[in-house]
Parts: C-alpha cells; structure tokens; sequence
C-alpha cells in the first residue's frame, strides 16, 4: 500500500472505531485488555495477537508505521468458538508511535469488524510478579523524590496494572485479567504514561518495576521504550504455579486442592494464563515472604513455575529474574502499619526476637539453588537494603537496577557485565578453618569498613560459634577460636544479618551455609 493512501485508509479506519467501539465491546470481535492504547509489543521476536471473532470470520493483524506497512498476519476464527491466534514477525523497536488494526471479515457477505489502536510502541517488555514487596508503590519509595524530578527524562516508559481481585474463586484457566489495580470495564484499559503522571510516576505503580524500566532504559540509551506489566497480588509461590504441573510434583501434593491463602494454582488460572502468550523478553519475580517458614514448600513451587510459565508462553528459554529476599528481622514495636498487607499478625510473630537461624534465611537458601540449579535464572541480592523491623524496605532502587545488571548478563548477552556479587564455589577444610572460593569477584573481594563480620564456624557439637575471616584473594578464610575440628560455616546467615563481603563493583555476597541446610527440617520445625 502506497504511504499516502495507507495514512488516508488508517484515518478512515480511527474515524469508523470512535463511532463503533461501544458495539466492538459487545460485538463479535474481542481481544483481551493487554491490547490497548499505549501498549508496548516486544521487538526482535515474533508477536501473537489473539482473540474471539465471528466464528468461521477471516482475521488480519496489520502494524504500520506512519502510513507504511510494518507487519501483516492473518488466520481464520474457529468454527466452534470464534477463537483466532495470528504471529506478527519480528518488528525492530524504537520510539516512533506505530498502528495495529485489527479486521475481522464474515463470514456473513460485507460484514467486518474493525479495531484500531494508535497509539503503539516497540522495544521490551517484561513481566513483575510477586507479593507487596513487588507492590509496593512508588509514591511510598524512599526514592520517590528522584523519580518525580527525573520522570520527563524517561517518555518511553509504559506500565500496565493488571489482575483479578478474586483469584481465591477462580477453578479454570481466565481469558481476561481486568478488575485488580487496573480498570474494571474492557473498554477503559490502556497502558500508564508514566512521564504523564505527574507527581505520583505513577503513584500505584511498582517502585521495583518502575526503577527496573528506568535503568534498563538507561542502558538501552533512552531510545527503546520499555513496558512493564505488573501482576502482583499478596500469596505464596504455590498460587502462581499450573495445576496441571503442582499435581506430577509429589512435594506439592499436600497443598493440592486447598483454599485461599494456598489455592494452589488459582493466580496463575486467574492473572497468568490470561497474559500468555504476550510477548515479552523476561520475568521479574520477588515473593517469598508468604513462605517463610515453609522453605520446602517455595524451593519446589517456584521450581515448578519456571516451567509452568515457560509453558505458558512456548518460551522454554523465558529469562526469570529472581529477587533474593533483603534483611528484615520481624515488626519490632509493631508500629507498621503496612505489616498486615503481607501476613496475618499470628504469622509475623514467627520472626519476632529470633535473627539467628531466621526462617527468611532458608527461603534466601531456596532462591539461591534454583538460580544455580535451573538455566535461565538470575538472582539479584539486595541482602544490604533491607530494614530490620519493616518488612517492606522502602528503598527500591537498588533492587530494580541490580536486576537490569541480571538481565542484561541473561537475556541481553551482555558478556562485560558485572552481575553478582561473590558466590561461594568450593569449600575447603585447612586443618582448623574453612577455605571458600568465590565467582563474582566483579574485580576483587572487599569488605566493608570495619572488616568481615558476620561469619560463624559450626563446632563438633553441632554449634555455631563466631568466627573472625580474612580475604585472600579470590578466596575468603574463616577460623573460630576454640574450634579446631570446624564442621561446617555459614554467612550473614541471620534475618537481618550483617553485610560486610562485597565485589569492587559493589554488589554483596549471598548469605550461605556449608553443608547446606535441610530446607524440609526446617519446615517441619516451624
């Protein structure tokens, strides 16, 4: 089509939309409400499109750009259920506004259905899940300040709210995912322009989201827009899982069929498959807190939702980003009032008075296995940005800018990029301390002024004692005095425990303990 009359033909199209859209909404032709105004579609890979039409209807999928032709696809609605599915090819990104229409034709002779939006961007998105932590907004970041002063900085940051309020309720898999955070009715959906929101930028969106979007597009060079959906909503890992895979997991099945808060599989029935198979380069995930005292339980369903949503989205190569949980040792005097947002005041009395042994640290344990047992999983730690008597740290940055260095090193293929902080790698017993090794050096190990701290030996006995460490090299020696048969050591294992081994590049060392600990002693303990 030739540029002038493409651009006569999307004019005529826009007009015919301002006067139909009350009669698309109730009509034959329906997408789900991720496909709005100001949305983001992914770049460089292909995009589904999906929805219902007239059944038997022959449906086309057209991006353009200006008055040019981009992309076109087209399929056939079935016959029994009106349902249609089109792939667009990769399109390259960048901060132009694109077009994508949306025809429906038949299959009655001169019937077709139209569905135009305008206001389209191409470059990345990424998917936030998680618990309040995920949640917590922007407005209520210690960062909030800079955000507000910085946002015109950043127009190609969009945001998406969305989820079902009622998940709890939901038994089978959802086709739409409205009435959360995000509008209640089809034809309200559309993206967040976060440089347009004013003071709040925006206020009820993710500060680790929006913090991610702002590094990431800083890295990007500010010419790629960056669309964040966010799907957050206070429950455990084991909700977030397919059914269908929690019931061939024989760890899982003891939480089979049970209610809200458990309901096993009833978020990713509600708010997950909805969103697949929207294309997007990643996943964010930061939620553990609801599983606290069942380290068991989260090793082996966020073991299961990587693949779950894999599966999802035909992606078995889906870059998840896992954020570590930070320090936090319980509520302290109780004097915060964002505590019931997470848990019940009987489920936050398990952390009170107890910083040893803390049950976040066996979550910590889980989170760090699967980064290291499972491709295509990354860890940002912020075990030195967390506050010991709120268990929602209001210091978001650093958690969103520590994941953009994950992914680029996993889904960017950034090979110069400092991503982790020291990983201990080999353990080594010498005569009466233990040697460690340690990856991601990210230059060299240091500590923090003052020294190492936060080391402990376990003796014969099975006790831990403190243990004074020295850095040498790549490696790091403890010894405790007293202790000349060391039977094992451990790190920053504490709920709130002291960070003191970083990298020259500033990213701390996971917490860790050798021999690593039973995550099921642990839960049958609690």
């Amino acid at each position: 089509m030739k540029t002038g009359h493409a651009i006569g033909f999307l004019m005529g199209v826009l007009a015919m939309s301002v006067t139909t859209t009350a009669g698309q909404v109730a009509g034959a032709l329906w997408l789900p409400s991720v496909f709005s105004e100001g949305m983001v579609l992914q770049r460089e890979m292909p995009v589904p499109v999906w929805g219902r039409a007239a059944p038997g209807a022959a449906v086309t999928a057209t991006v353009y750009k200006g008055g040019d032709k981009l992309a076109e696809a087209a399929a056939t609605a079935a016959t029994e259920d009106g349902r249609w599915r089109v792939n667009l090819t990769a399109l390259a990104g960048g901060p132009e506004r694109h077009s994508l229409l949306i025809s429906a034709k038949g299959p009655e002779a001169g019937r077709e259905e139209l569905r135009l939006f305008s206001n389209v961007l191409i470059g990345e998105v990424w998917l936030i899940c998680g618990q309040s932590n995920a949640q917590f907004p922007m407005n209520a970041c210690a960062e909030r300040d800079d955000a507000v002063a910085r946002r015109l900085d950043y127009p190609l940051i969009r945001v998406n709210l969305l989820g079902r309020r009622d998940t709890h309720t939901v038994t089978a898999p959802q086709e739409e995912t409205l009435g959360f955070f995000g509008p209640a009715k089809w034809e309200e959906a559309s993206w967040t322009v976060t440089r347009d929101s004013g003071k709040d930028v925006p206020g009820a969106s993710s500060g680790v989201s929006y913090f991610f979007a702002r590094a990431l597009t800083q890295w990007l060079d500010g010419k790629v827009p960056v669309g964040m959906l966010e799907v957050t909503q206070i429950l455990p890992v084991e909700s977030w899982v397919d059914p269908e895979l929690a019931a061939g997991v024989p760890e899982l099945a003891h939480l089979l069929g049970k209610g809200y808060p458990n309901a096993t599989g009833r978020a990713f029935l509600a708010n997950i498959a909805p969103l697949a198979p929207y294309a997007m380069r990643g996943v964010i995930y930061y939620q553990g807190e609801m599983n606290a005292s069942r380290s068991k339980d989260y090793y082996h369903g966020l073991k299961t939702l990587f693949p779950s949503w894999r599966r999802a989205w035909e992606r078995p190569d889906l870059p998840f980003l896992v954020v570590q949980l930070p320090g936090y040792m319980g509520s302290g005097d109780g004097n915060h009032p964002r505590h019931p947002l997470d848990m019940p005041a009987e489920s936050l009395k398990i952390f009170d008075g107890k910083n040893p042994d803390h049950p976040y640290c066996y979550v910590r344990e889980a989170q760090l296995r699967l980064s290291r047992e499972l491709p295509g999983v990354g860890l940002a730690v912020i075990i030195d940005k967390g506050e010991k008597f709120d268990i929602h740290p209001p210091r978001k940055q650093p958690a969103g800018e520590r994941l953009v260095l994950q992914a680029r090193k996993l889904a960017y293929g950034d090979k110069q990029v400092v991503a982790d902080g020291p990983l201990p790698r080999e353990f080594r017993r010498d005569g009466d301390r233990f040697v460690i090794t340690f990856d991601g050096l990210g230059g060299g190990l240091v500590s923090a002024e003052g020294g190492l701290k936060g080391f402990e030996i376990r003796d014969a006995a099975g006790a831990w004692q403190p243990a004074a460490a020295e850095i040498k090299g790549d490696t790091v020696a403890v010894r405790s005095d007293g202790v000349t048969e060391p039977a094992g050591v451990r790190y920053a294992w504490a709920g709130f425990p002291e960070v003191t081994l970083f990298n020259k590049a500033g990213l701390p060392a996971t917490p860790f303990q050798y021999p690593p600990p039973d995550l099921k002693a642990q839960q049958d303990r609690k």
